[in-house]
């Protein structure tokens, strides 16, 4: 038999000798592989047996035996199984062969049981020393991996779990009998997984499979792999599911964990080394368990030509599988109802639901959507109709549908609106349009527009550059200005039939509209073209492109001249250079358009880059897109899709392939602007204000909304912006050829402030791939003499340190300045065309002309010195650019954020994950610290806190904060000595989003949806709270906070809110759950923090009654007296985690518009920051002994501020207080307390007090108790007289062990001449005798 072979060479060490073993069975079995899997740390193979004929459609099943070295019980059995399988011993375990691909590790510690074989006792370690029991990736508290030492045998493992796909694996150990499952290590020992039902269900009907595993004596039962007390169980164990390990660095959490698998932990004998009767005990265990790989739902998915896509993701009720080779899943479920749903990359999701499983239920091929949905017949009118309504009807919240009038013969001309805000404009969004089919018989336009809409609608959410394009503007497609000439047209393939190309009056519709150079009273309008006339009155469109057909080339302005007359004639119009760009974009993105060739069959090329201008090629009068571009600012072109205007359907794909990028491209060119608002010096909005660019006659307007759009090709252009009188100054706009240039205009009515020329260079982030992120104006930091705490106004003021109103100069200097003396700190903004400076005196106001010197240099940041008359105060002054947009950002943008935080700040920022939501989102961290971010490796010197956002995923103002906060505090370090020192002394962990599916959900104006997570919980509502039992399941989300909370010992934290304006406070809950105030043993602490914030916000001071709450005295409220809640977060870290959590409710509107979020955004990051400073408020320092080594488990004693605090493990503590004098007394076990009396005083990060370092003496020392009254500023003669008494009583201490060392060696020596004199009479006396 196998297993006695493999003992044998156990014993001979030649475990190699084992593969040669194995391979003998190969010749006589194809579907048997012997090989190794990788070296032992000792140089031996770790054999692998597969037994498949690599079926796609059979699940996979991975079996691993003898993690631990010394079981050799698994070793025996797990060979004894092979043996049986091959040998076809056993007609139960037969049938495995045909339903299973089987990949087997028989021994995976070869090291290990090499050596338990000489001794059964040893062999727990590989040949380095290392338990493979707790090796693995730790994923559960996503602890980093040091690579290279990673032991051979678990990077062999890894590398053997992501070369097959396991449905289920079975992890064969002994000690013990019983199966058990995930988590072995967990945040909550009641902690249920996901899966914990199937895996329940199978582990019971396993165990079952041997009756003597339950009276073995050594019986663990049945149950998840931890516990509270780990020891023996009854058989009652497999009814109660007992909880028996809590081990960290599993190799079953982490299979589980990282790739989804069923999997279980089965040990097979108490026995260490038992005999062969084992496997027979076990076989039935084994069957039942290999079996558990096709429990539930299994399917396959595939592509619309019918091949398989590995890694779609299925998903039921929140169980996660993905798909195999082939397409194949399986998806391990008890029996109920699910409701299915199926991705795949950027694929519409598929659903099926209130789907009935049973124990084994095969689901149909689900072949996902075409991402090119294109379409092989020509739709005609009543059939696109029905496709732009079932569009409209399955995506309600990205489309709108309208008509803009009828045709001649009464048909609607349907236009649908695609993106982000589909029913109306929203200030700082551009419209765009596209138009097909204006002649009935070109079609390909009117179908690729369907085919886009399409494409458009399916993939919003899912694939990233669509869902840009939707969220940054609103895109208007009309398929068929003519559906009576369509009617009418024949599919014919060349370019000379014109049937259908007129409508039903037999008008050109592009040659009927209102013409520049040559009007014409008595031309009659058709129904269509004075519908796409008023469509155009009614909707401010930036960019637009017509679709024909008959030729190959994009055609631009002006499409005739005065005289009419062409012969080749180049009619150039104002925004000639532009027209060539935005036309060369759809052509040089097109397959072939940008060859030039056209119709030319001799291969001649006709137009040079596939584009040409219209009146060159030849004339046309009263043609719409000059009509576009003269009467209503819009920018079109014309583009010929193809020499045929009517093809067959069959090759509407290739049409649709060619022109598919080019399409989006286009769309996306309406961002190649500058674009911003117009606005007068009080912010009020301009509309209908003249934008001009010099050498450029062309001129637009502003729109209703002051917003405006200036499309222009790279490079420096001047700029300004007039209206009744009013003018702005003129700027030069540096021109990107990738991004949107963004710059607000400001009117002035004085003829001094218009000849001012501002330099302006936009220099945002990479736009690829990214989302698109504009900033205008600029914040600056002032820092100036002894600041009070200030705020900031509505109004345009200056708070100076003097009652004067002149003699203030601020010079702005590209590089260097004036050596700088930095005491304190004050904000200023720049806004509208005035600076705002804020310090301790009175206001007075300084509009920017009365700055003598400002010179913008197209840098960054700049620097700035202030003089005030008769003084030789400096300050520094540093600009920060600042959004002048924001938008919401999707899960895969947010980490596009993060991963560009990380790139421009690399040594101060990084990136974990904490774990995942319901529906398998990544819950991700950034990390902000100057120095060493690297996630595991955290800096002991440095205080953490964290900053927390979207527990309420509808909630969605507070994760769009932190999302730019992050970029802030990136972009200000080392250049604003604030943030620079805040980063320099914090370490600051940012989550802003605690529950991505709820906000996945979400909709705007809808109040409570997407509140709850996936399984529709409160995550605030689901913490274990003070007085009332938790009564709802743990949640995913709630525990990976827990666990994160618990391990980074937060001293400070605060979780935004939404749908009020309030700082709020613990405790949440009253003991009668009354409306009744419920304060903490820290009250005093908490309402100086909240009472920071509110201060620090333009309005949430006031505490007035604006979203129809009560007046919030001060803007802030103790939880409990607001309303009482049970499970609160902010209540569980206070009392669990001794952090001082606030929670700010940041607006009425939970889920605000887009176009409010900047001002948000204004409001609250001041008073963010203002909590980050306010981390430091109290004292702090570390605990050691008189040795200054560490003590450990040090108690912060302090009633008169609040709970007692535990110092890190590191003898670092924070303790926060509110200003105040208190009695504080440290304390050890084995250690004498020690008292001190602390003041404590308002931060002030400009001048850092020392840290407060204890010296605790051990309670054997000869020095009694002693009270320190302590004043943080006189600590160094406090220390320097402690450690003279310490150093006397060491001097002593020494002297006397030099004396107890001295008298020890006189005794010594004179013991040893006594014994000497002994010995000396033993042998005189001896040699006495033998005389």
């Amino acid at each position: 038999m196998l297993r006695i072979w493999v003992l044998a060479q156990f014993i001979a060490g030649l475990l190699s000798l084992q593969l040669s073993t194995l391979e003998q069975f190969q010749n006589s079995m194809k579907s048997f592989n012997a090989t190794s899997v990788g070296k032992s740390a000792g140089g031996l193979d770790i054999p692998h047996v597969t037994i498949s004929d690599n079926g796609l459609s059979k699940p996979s099943v991975g079996i691993i035996c003898n993690v631990a070295g010394n079981r050799l019980s698994s070793v025996n059995v797990c060979m004894s199984f092979i043996d049986a399988l091959l040998n076809q011993k056993d007609s139960e375990l037969a049938p495995l062969l045909s339903k299973y691909n089987l990949h087997i590790i028989p021994n995976l510690n070869v090291d290990g049981s090499q050596k338990a074989f000489i001794d059964i006792n040893k062999g727990t370690t590989n040949g380095d020393g290392i338990d493979l029991t707790s090796a693995f990736p730790n994923l559960r508290d996503n602890v980093a991996v040091d690579s290279a030492n990673v032991p051979p045998e678990v990077k062999s493992v890894i590398n053997f779990l992501e070369e097959e796909y396991f449905q289920a694996v079975v992890v064969v150990g002994a000690s013990a009998t019983g199966v058990t499952f995930p988590l072995y290590y967990t945040e909550d020992d009641h902690e249920g997984i996901i899966d914990d039902a199937i895996h329940r269900e199978i582990a019971k009907k396993a165990y079952a499979q041997n009756p003597n595993l339950a009276s073995s004596g050594c019986s663990m039962g049945v149950g998840e792999g931890r516990s509270r007390d780990y020891g023996m169980h009854s058989s009652v164990a497999r009814q109660t599911a007992a909880e028996f390990e809590h081990a960290a660095g599993t190799l079953e959490d982490y299979i589980y964990l990282k790739h989804g698998s069923l999997t279980f932990h089965l040990c097979v004998s108490c026995s260490l080394n038992a005999d062969d009767d084992v496997f027979d005990e076990n076989k039935g265990v084994f069957r039942e368990l290999i079996n558990s790989a096709d429990r539930g739902l299994h399917g396959r998915v595939v592509a619309p030509d019918g091949t398989g896509l590995k890694g779609a993701m299925v998903t039921a009720n929140g169980h996660v599988v993905f798909s195999g080779d082939g397409g194949y899943f399986w998806s391990p479920l008890v029996a109920g109802t699910y409701d299915i749903k199926i991705s795949y990359g950027s694929y519409p999701e598929v659903q099926v639901p209130t789907l009935a499983v049973e124990e084994r239920t095969q689901l149909p091929d689900t072949v996902m959507g075409d991402l090119s949905p294109v379409a092989t017949e020509h739709e005609n009118f009543v059939q696109m109709n029905a496709t732009l309504h079932s569009l409209h009807k399955q995506y309600p919240a990205i489309t709108s549908l309208y008509s803009i009038g009828k045709s001649v013969e009464g048909r609607d001309l349907l236009v649908l609106v695609i993106g982000k805000y589909p029913d109306k404009h929203v200030p700082g969004i551009p419209d765009f349009k596209y138009v097909g089919n204006m002649h009935g018989n070109e079609v390909v336009g009117r179908s690729l527009l369907i085919s886009l809409s399409k494409l458009l609608c399916k993939n919003y959410n899912t694939d990233p550059r669509i869902t840009r394009l939707l969220s940054t503007t609103r895109i208007h497609i009309l398929p068929s200005m003519n559906p009576d000439g369509f009617e009418a047209a024949v599919p014919v393939r060349d370019s000379y039939n014109t049937n259908g190309r007129a409508n039903a009056h037999f008008e050109d519709l592009n040659r009927n509209f209102p013409d520049q150079f040559h009007q014409s009273e008595e031309k009659v309008r058709e129904p269509e073209t004075i519908a796409v006339m008023k469509w155009l009155t009614d909707h401010r469109f930036v960019l637009s492109a017509n679709l024909h057909g008959g030729s190959l080339v994009a055609n631009y302005p002006f499409d005739d001249t005065v005289s009419g007359v062409s012969n080749g004639v180049y009619s150039q119009c104002p925004d000639d250079t532009f027209f060539k760009h935005v036309s060369k974009v759809y052509a040089d993105n097109h397959a072939t358009m940008h060859k030039g060739e056209a119709c030319n069959l001799d291969g001649t090329v006709q137009f040079p880059g596939g584009i040409t201008n219209g009146n060159a090629w030849y004339p046309v009068t009263g043609g719409m897109q000059d009509y576009n571009y003269v009467f209503h600012d819009c920018l079109e072109i014309t583009l010929e899709l193809g020499c045929s205007k009517y093809p067959d359907g069959q090759f509407l794909p290739d049409f649709w392939s060619d022109n598919r990028v080019s399409l989006l491209e286009y769309i996306d060119a309406v961002h190649d602007s500058v674009a911003g608002f117009v606005k007068t010096p009080d912010g009020a909005l301009v509309p209908d204000a003249v934008i001009h660019v010099r050498e450029n006659s062309k001129t637009i307007k502003s729109g209703p909304d002051g917003d405006y759009w200036r499309l222009l090709v790279p490079g420096v252009h001047e700029m300004w912006a007039e209206k009744d009188g009013l003018r702005s100054k003129t700027v030069e706009v540096t021109v990107s050829e990738m991004y949107q240039v963004v710059y607000n205009f400001t009117l002035y009515g004085e003829e001094a402030q218009w000849n001012e020329t501002e330099h302006y260079v936009y220099e945002p982030p990479e736009r690829q791939g990214c989302t698109r992120y504009r900033l205008y104006n600029y914040r600056i930091y002032f820092v100036a003499h002894k600041p009070k705490a200030v705020r900031v106004h509505e109004k345009i003021v200056i708070v100076s340190e003097t009652d004067r109103k002149d003699g203030v100069k601020i010079t702005f200097v590209k590089n260097g300045a004036p050596e700088e003396t930095s005491i304190g700190e004050t904000i200023t903004c720049f806004i509208n065309g005035e600076l705002i400076l804020q310090s301790e005196g009175n206001t007075v106001a300084l509009p920017i002309k009365e700055l003598s010197t400002i010179e913008f240099h197209g840098a960054s940041y700049y620097r700035a010195t202030k003089y005030l008359d008769d003084s030789e105060m400096s300050v520094k002054v540093t600009l920060f650019p600042l959004p002048t947009s924001l938008g919401y950002h999707s899960q895969l943008e947010m980490l596009e954020v993060f991963q560009n935080v990380q790139t421009d700040c690399p040594k101060m920022s990084s990136v974990y994950n904490i774990g995942m939501s319901h529906e398998k989102r990544e819950l991700q961290v950034l990390r902000m610290s100057a120095g060493d971010t690297t996630t595991g490796n955290v800096n002991s010197g440095k205080q953490r806190i964290k900053l927390v956002g979207g527990i309420h995923g509808n909630e969605a103002v507070g994760r769009e904060c932190l999302i730019n906060l992050v970029q802030y505090f990136c972009a200000a370090y080392g250049h604003d000595d604030l943030i620079t020192k805040l980063l320099d002394t914090l370490d600051i962990h940012i989550l802003p989003a605690m529950n991505p599916d709820g906000f996945a959900q979400a909709e705007h104006d809808q109040w409570t949806k997407g509140r709850a997570n996936a399984q529709d919980f409160d995550l605030n509502r689901n913490f274990p709270d003070r007085i009332a039992d938790r009564k709802y399941p743990l949640q995913p989300e709630t525990s990976a906070i827990m666990k994160w909370s618990r391990e980074k010992k937060f001293t400070t934290s605060i979780s935004l809110h939404g749908g009020s304006l309030v700082a709020c406070y613990p405790y949440d809950n009253s003991d009668t759950g009354a409306r009744v105030y419920a304060g903490s043993p820290d009250d005093n602490t908490f309402v100086y923090l909240a009472s920071s914030y509110a201060k620090a916000h333009p309005t949430m001071y006031k505490g007035e009654r604006i979203c129809d709450d009560d007046r919030f005295v001060g803007g802030i409220s103790n939880g409990a007296h607001w309303y009482s809640l049970n499970g609160g977060m902010q209540d569980w870290n206070y009392l669990q985690c001794q952090t001082m959590e606030i929670t700010i409710e940041m607006g009425c509107n939970k889920y605000p518009m887009e176009n409010e979020l900047l001002q948000k955004y204004y409001n609250h990051y001041i008073p963010l920051i203002e909590h980050v400073k306010n981390s430091r408020q109290g004292f702090w320092g570390k605990v050691t002994d008189s040795s200054g080594s560490v003590v450990n488990n040090v108690v912060l004693v302090a009633p008169d501020i609040g709970i007692n605090i535990t110092a890190r493990a590191d003898g670092q503590y924070w303790r926060v207080a509110a200003p105040g004098n208190y009695e504080v007394t440290f304390s050890a076990n084995g250690y004498q307390s020690h008292v001190h009396h602390v003041k404590v005083d308002p931060v002030n990060w400009a001048a850092l007090p020392d840290p407060l370092n204890v010296m605790l003496l051990m309670t054997n020392d000869e020095v009694t108790n002693h009270v320190d009254t302590l004043d943080l500023e006189s600590r160094t003669e406090m220390l320097t007289r402690r450690y003279l008494v310490v150093g006397a009583v060491l001097v002593v201490v020494l002297a006397g062990c030099m004396l107890l060392g001295l008298w020890r060696r006189k005794k010594k020596r004179e013991e040893e001449k006594k014994r000497k004199d002994i010995e000396y009479r033993g042998l005189i006396e001896e040699g006495s005798d033998s005389e």
